[in-house]
């Protein structure tokens, strides 16, 4: 279930196939995968992963969402409610499923393989003109249409991918993940989108120094300056000649900048709770002068959407949840786990890392990358506090044992 759970969430049966989206497909998985954890015994105490302050802000910042909404009436707040319940069942319910390593590496590969399906069908669209790649640039369906939205899912899966091939023996799967990580490589460069470009090289980057040990690593810092700068302007090009002549790089610069001088003046304007969340676009008009191409759009910078929309109390609770995360992550695991805690701990902070680089270019608050990133993260360092819990409790025992009968205790078990 842990697999099939995070798979279908990214796959979004209800926009895939229309005729189920009356029925709430995600919902009803939802509540099935809670009826199929809940018996299950946990190796980590559940009630403190609910009281993690990863867990706890993170849902402030959900409740936030909602209650910056009140100003434009009831039915509003219901329907922002209904919105955000969508994100923190999937967190909660996620929390539940991985009881324990074995439930980690399905939810992994299921959110790997549900990404993947994504960004093959972006591909796809592209080589055989479907009408999802929207001006001959790839990008999906639902959350992942925009070419740009497109390149959130690639930056997301991209460590996951490396990190897993890192520990992993089986010679077809290392070949899969290997063929996952050039084709993530071919969607991003389809997609033409300039943020996720530079995102992608940042990510590799971030990948030589957390991911990668030793000190030939550095060998690869060379190899990917060059490449880098080959890719970025091999997408800069690519992207002014799909655009042509009537929309350039420097028409896209001065569209963000006029786009963020209304953001600002609306932060100072309402600096509490904001004008709603994602309700830039429906106020940009009353702080500063927005051109006709941009009426209608959302800030273009993730920060400054949650500033707009839920004010200094909404950033505040998504800096807590955020740096809470890093720090966690940024404490490197002991040994007595399996390979798997400390390979998904790399990939997830490398994670958090670019997601919050590419967040500078685009606006998605509603996106799973972060509240994804930061599931794992949590279940992750819930499953190495038992593993750490457990090996101090195997010292204790240890100790514990009259003279010799430790070396006679470990030769039987041999």
């Amino acid at each position: 279930m842990s697999f099939l759970y995070v798979f279908m969430n990214f796959f979004q049966p209800g926009i895939f196939w229309t005729q189920l989206a009356e029925f709430k497909p995600m919902l009803v998985m939802s509540l099935l995968a809670i009826l199929v954890s809940l018996p299950k015994k946990s190796v980590y105490a559940r009630r403190e992963a609910f009281q993690h302050p990863i867990f706890v802000w993170i849902s402030l910042f959900f409740l936030i969402q909602v209650l910056s909404l009140y100003s434009s009436g009831l039915s509003a707040m219901l329907s922002g409610f209904s919105t955000w319940l969508v994100f923190f069942v999937f967190v909660a319910t996620s929390v539940l499923l991985v009881s324990n390593d074995v439930a980690l590496s399905r939810y992994v590969w299921g959110m790997m393989a549900g990404g993947m399906f994504i960004v093959v069908f972006g591909i796809l669209a592209v080589l055989l003109g479907w009408p999802q790649a929207l001006g001959g640039r790839a990008g999906a369906y639902g959350m992942y249409e925009n070419h740009n939205d497109y390149s959130f899912i690639v930056i997301q899966i991209v460590p996951f991918l490396y990190m897993m091939r890192t520990i992993t023996r089986n010679t077809i799967a290392r070949l899969l993940l290997a063929a996952s990580l050039g084709t993530c490589v071919i969607g991003i460069l389809l997609s033409l989108s300039r943020g996720g470009i530079l995102a992608l090289v940042l990510e590799f980057a971030l990948i030589i120094l957390f991911g990668m040990t030793g000190r030939k690593r550095w060998m690869w810092v060379p190899v990917l300056v060059v490449v880098g700068v080959a890719a970025i302007g091999f997408q800069w090009a690519k992207r002014a000649e799909n655009q042509g002549s009537n929309y350039t790089a420097a028409d896209a610069e001065n569209s963000r900048f006029e786009l963020w001088d209304a953001a600002v003046n609306m932060i100072m304007a309402k600096p509490i709770l904001g004008v709603g969340t994602s309700m830039f676009y429906d106020h940009a008009q009353e702080y500063g002068e927005i051109s006709h191409d941009n009426r209608g759009k959302n800030t273009h910078n993730t920060y400054l959407e949650i500033l707009t929309g839920t004010g200094l109390l909404g950033f505040f609770a998504f800096y807590k949840f955020i740096s809470k995360l890093l720090r966690a992550l940024h404490r490197p695991f002991l040994p007595c786990g399996p390979p798997l805690l400390d390979a998904v701990r790399r990939a997830t902070l490398i994670g958090v890392y670019s997601m919050l680089m590419r967040a500078t270019l685009d606006a998605k608050v509603q996106d799973w990358s972060f509240y994804i990133l930061a599931t794992i993260g949590l279940v992750c360092v819930m499953l190495q506090r038992a593993a750490e819990a457990r090996a101090r409790k195997s010292e204790v025992a240890v100790a514990a044992m009259p003279a010799g009968a430790a070396p006679m205790m470990t030769a039987g078990l041999l």
